[in-house]
């Protein structure tokens, strides 16, 4: 089973989930080395409004979210890798001069998240077969909103904002903020950007450790069938610029 590589590279958020809808819960695997620290981020900067600097919304319909979460333990066979989506993001970004004066702030609404799509799936290859049950689904995603890991009904949004921006413009260099339930955590962003007059277009991957959350990965079977700690998340972002006001 390949196991997913560090870069940027959740977003992704994360996907902390069994495909039993109601596992036993058990210490996860031991953690392994992540770009997200555990120690307290610095405060994100508040978004400036000076008119020299340009804004962009972030476009929900063009812009995708994806967690890719694995399976672990000596039965894993029994389980399967999921991919977890998000189509509906939200945000801004704006852009001045430099990098560094330059940010973003974006949330992933939890409750709308997308279980195991079909051409999600395949786009990320043999990992992922195709055709999962929408039994398995549906407990994926019950566990996955259960109060004991992203609690959706009090926690409805993640969130990820810029901290310090550097590099090209082209290949900036991103620290930012991720808030999953009531954690922040740093997290560092090698991303790629394109931009025509009117929009940008942001691509990156990064990866996570649930307990850096404080969430303890689920398993089942005094640990036999796990989910990974560590998992990867993945984005492609379209903005639009935003109109000056008369």
């Amino acid at each position: 089973m390949r196991k997913p590589g560090y870069l940027l590279g959740l977003l992704a958020t994360l996907g902390l989930w069994a495909c039993s809808s109601q596992p036993e819960r058990v210490p996860g695997p031991q953690p392994v080395p992540a770009e997200a620290t555990s120690a307290r981020p610095s405060t994100p900067p508040t978004p400036p409004t000076l008119a020299n600097l340009k804004s962009y919304r972030i476009a929900p319909a063009e812009s995708r979210l994806r967690i890719l979460v694995y399976r672990g333990g000596t039965m894993a066979r029994l389980g399967h890798n999921h991919v977890i989506s998000s189509a509906d993001l939200q945000g801004q970004i704006w852009r001045g001069a430099t990098a560094e004066s330059s940010g973003f702030e974006m949330e992933v609404p939890v409750n709308t998240l997308i279980v195991d799509d079909n051409a999600a799936r395949s786009e990320e290859g043999e990992d992922f077969p195709l055709n999962v049950s929408e039994d398995a689904k549906a407990g994926t995603k019950a566990n996955m909103l259960r109060p004991t890991l992203l609690d959706g009904e009090h926690f409805p949004k993640i969130s990820i904002r810029a901290i310090r921006i550097t590099g090209s413009a082209a290949s900036p260099d991103v620290v930012a903020s991720m808030r999953i339930k009531d954690q922040t955590r740093e997290i560092r962003l090698p991303v790629t950007l394109s931009e025509t007059n009117r929009d940008l277009a942001i691509q990156g991957s990064f990866e996570i450790r649930q307990s850096d959350f404080g969430i303890t990965p689920l398993s089942i079977a005094m640990g036999a069938l796990t989910v990974q700690d560590t998992e990867k998340i993945k984005f492609r972002l379209v903005a639009r610029v935003v109109p000056a006001s008369p």
